[in-house]
């Protein structure tokens, strides 16, 4: 697509309201009757063509999920024509036989459907027996149809039935035009509701009128030739397109892939060769929205522009480039591979799609969106720091602190549209990429103070690196590539580098180091540095962490980045607990595949985390409390992050319970819970579920007696959290027969504890009974997990 870019940005024409007749297939506009045709020339028929569409206008609610720029179908496309009608026919790109004769391939093609999207219908033949035929077609049906599927995404989330308004909704002329190898055509469409959610009513002026537009790109498909699909490899963090191969024989498995990458072929092969750095004939290009404003414009390309060095390795020279936006030019064209500025009414993520070749794995274009919200966050984390701080300060600005994370930012999600994957174990190996998810680095000096001089690393790493050289290295021919691609995961591997990707780093995994927005060698690490931050930020917090003449009750959403400080590195820690590392590994590598943790480490983890129970680690200062009031008239709520559940007034125990809740409920996981039974069965050495619950429970259901009044309701909220969770596993749906008969037994041993228990306040005891009479219910198999008390767990904006 770089190539192809790079032809169209000197052939581009003037958008017209009208019909273009510069391109192979030209667009026309009936304003009177609201209608839009084609003109498609007869050699066009049967051609296939790259779709792409764009949801050009979003609805700024993160809950919806449809923001500005966000990439939609991408398809490879063919116009039929059948009798009367232009058919637009989608073929099956995820069934091939790449071996074999072609009637193995029609074999594979016809035990599959295809889909006819669209039908036009004929409105003008022109000349049907002539080389120069054109058919005018009325493809209003389709560009004023619901293509992105706003109506079920809208219904998805329990916001109301859509329906388009065909009266309120139009062809956007100035954006629509034909080109030489591209039409691109905007529609603006009215989606109304009878009876909107409330979603709908916060995010559109008249919330039974939400209007948006979509955008249509129709673009010649790049030339096969000079393009290798590049055998995918499961080790080396790429994206692919995956489709099945029936020509394989019994030793396959019908699953095959190619890898996504741009095309990239350089000027000088016999240099390239050489080992000299080389230009391509083609760098890729990207485009930054002129929206972007500063700091924010220059941090972005700084940031992408990472990559540029990066692509060395691959053995390329000035490859990767960031341009502005040509004057005239749309930024949803599909010939401007895009950096897209999003807004939304709160913070949300930001996204790296692509546009592929499904029959080749190259990349044609891309619209990288950048939410503008994260900057917010990640001064909150900044402000968080300040009273700490003191009168020294912290060595550099909010604004530098905030864009040394945009920059990153940047490359991350750039990485996405070059064709790399997260790999969210690279923070333990020294920030080796740019792919995990970083937490600011916030240490503690020698003297004790906040040291933010190492907070983000400010360039690419390793296995950035090793992802650009498998997927870009240019090679000759078959051969020198295939043994070009082994030699380079092979050095790789060779090195130490690792990749782990997707819900292997949810809170569920199994590897304490595989986990989001952590900073260590080892989870053990993490959480000492974290929590030894996180009480100082305690116990220096006040109204130094907002500006003089803004709401007090800023402070909330202030400290809940400080009270929350350590929980990511809490969540890592709590992996060790029925922890086991793995790798991607394959036959014959020097990979390990699978390594069960020391059980030396799953008990100090599970000490450690049972210490963040203790009701001095939970509790917040009463003067922190006091500085809190609720969100005042004339603001929308939105900076209060930390839940109350005493109206007006702050709810430390609440906050604490979340915690609680979350600590707990990572530890009694259904799937840790099945590992430490398994893991306890291969070695008696391991800890079992029982000796974790009853750990568990001895941290928490413990007398009391002597503790402060507050501390005494910290312990009763941190045994409603263990009792809770408890109870969920031991009834929950996917917990396996063995874990929920052992929790079974753990909670009867849980009832002799309480029905033991006499002494305690009043408190004390009416917390015990209730606990009883949730454990009766549950013997009596009454239990109602909807109806137990809960405190909710923070859902903190990703920083």
């Amino acid at each position: 697509m770089s190539r192809l870019a790079m032809i169209l940005a000197l052939l581009i024409l003037p958008l017209s309201a009208h019909a273009q007749t510069g391109g192979r297939i030209a667009v026309h506009i009936d304003e009177e009757r609201n209608r839009l045709f084609l003109e498609i020339p007869a050699a066009q028929i049967g051609v296939d063509l790259l779709y792409q569409n764009t949801l050009v206008t979003g609805m700024g609610v993160n809950r919806l999920g449809l923001d500005r720029g966000q990439t939609g179908t991408s398809a490879v496309i063919r116009f039929e024509r059948r009798g009367n009608r232009v058919l637009v026919v989608r073929d099956n790109w995820s069934v091939r036989a790449l071996e074999g004769s072609e009637a193995l391939e029609r074999s594979a093609r016809e035990s599959f459907p295809t889909s006819v999207i669209a039908s036009f219908p004929i409105e003008r033949d022109s000349a049907a027996a002539s080389t120069d035929a054109t058919l005018r077609v009325d493809a209003s049906s389709f560009f004023f149809s619901d293509v992105y599927d706003v109506i079920g995404r809208v219904r998805g989330a329990g916001q109301g039935s859509l329906r388009v308004d065909r009266d309120r909704s139009w062809i956007d002329e100035e954006n629509t035009g034909s080109f030489p190898l591209n039409i691109e055509i905007r529609s603006v469409l009215t989606y109304v509701s009878d009876a909107p959610g409330g979603d709908l009513r916060q995010a559109a002026p008249d919330g039974g009128a939400a209007t948006l537009a979509q955008h249509h790109s129709i673009v010649e498909l790049p030339p096969t030739e000079g393009f290798r699909p590049r055998a995918f490899d499961l080790r080396a963090g790429l994206s692919s397109n995956f489709f099945f191969d029936f020509s394989q024989g019994i030793e396959g498995n019908y699953r095959d892939a190619y890898t996504s990458r741009w095309r990239l072929v350089p000027t000088d092969p016999a240099a390239y060769l050489s080992g000299e750095l080389v230009e391509p004939e083609q760098p890729i290009v990207y485009y930054i929205d002129p929206g972007i404003p500063e700091p924010y414009r220059t941090a972005f390309i700084e940031g992408g522009m990472w990559w540029n060095g990066i692509f060395e390795a691959a053995g390329f020279r000035n490859a990767f480039q960031i341009r502005d936006l040509p004057a005239g030019a749309n930024p949803m064209d599909a010939r401007y591979p895009m950096i897209y500025w999003v807004h939304r009414q709160d913070p949300g993520p930001s996204v790296g799609p692509s546009y592929r070749d499904p029959r080749t794995g190259e990349i044609v274009s891309t619209v990288v969106r950048m939410d503008s919200h994260r900057s917010m966050v990640d001064f909150n984390i900044y402000a968080g720091l300040i009273p700490a701080a003191g009168d020294e300060g912290l060595g550099v600005s909010a604004e530098e602190f905030a864009m040394a994370r945009r920059r990153q930012h940047t490359a991350h999600e750039i990485g996405h549209t070059l064709g790399i994957q997260h790999n969210f174990i690279a923070s333990s190996q020294g920030r080796t990429s740019v792919m995990d998810y970083p937490f600011p680095l916030i240490q503690l000096d020698d003297r004790g103070r906040i040291d933010l001089s190492d907070a983000y690393r400010p360039e690419g790493g390793a296995w950035d690196s090793l992802a650009i050289r498998y997927a870009y290295t240019w090679f000759p021919d078959e051969a020198s590539e295939r043994d070009g691609l082994t030699r380079i995961m092979d050095e790789g591997l060779a090195n130490g580098l690792r990749y782990i990707t997707g819900g292997h780093a949810s809170a569920a995994g199994s590897i304490p180091e595989a986990t989001q927005w952590v900073e260590g060698r080892t989870m053990f690490d993490a959480l000492e540095r974290t929590s030894a931050v996180r009480s100082l930020l305690i116990e220096h917090f006040d109204e130094r962490a907002i500006a003089p003449g803004e709401p007090m009750s800023l402070l909330n959403q202030r400290f809940a980045h400080v009270y929350l400080h350590h929980r990511y590195s809490l969540e890592g820690l709590i992996k060790y607990v029925g922890g086991m590392d793995f790798t991607y590994a394959l036959r014959g590598d020097i990979q390990t595949p699978v390594r069960v943790l020391p059980a030396g480490e799953q008990r100090r983890a599970l000490a450690m985390a049972l210490a963040a129970l203790e009701p001095a680690e939970l509790a917040i200062p009463s003067r922190i409390a006091d500085l809190i009031p609720p969100s005042p008239p004339g603001t929308d709520g939105s900076e209060i992050w930390l839940p109350t559940a005493a109206g007006t007034a702050f709810d430390p125990l609440t906050v604490a319970g979340g915690l609680a809740t979350e600590i707990v409920e990572n530890l009694l996981h259904p799937q840790r819970a099945h590992r430490l039974v398994l893991f306890h069965l291969r070695d008696a050495a391991n800890p079992s579920l029982s000796e974790v619950i009853r750990a568990l429970v001895a941290a928490s259901w413990t007398p009391s007696t002597g503790a402060n009044p507050e501390h005494r309701a910290l312990r009763r909220t941190v045994q409603r959290a263990v009792l809770n969770s408890l109870l969920d596993l031991a009834g929950h749906g996917s917990a396996t027969a063995e874990v929920r008969a052992i929790t079974g037994a753990e909670l009867g041993r849980l009832g002799t504890l309480i029905g033991g228990m006499q002494e305690g306040s009043e408190e004390d005891q009416a917390h015990r009974a209730m606990a009883m009479r949730d454990l009766a219910r549950f013997a009596a198999g009454e239990d109602d997990p909807a109806s137990r008390p809960r405190f909710p767990v923070v859902p903190l904006p990703w920083p």
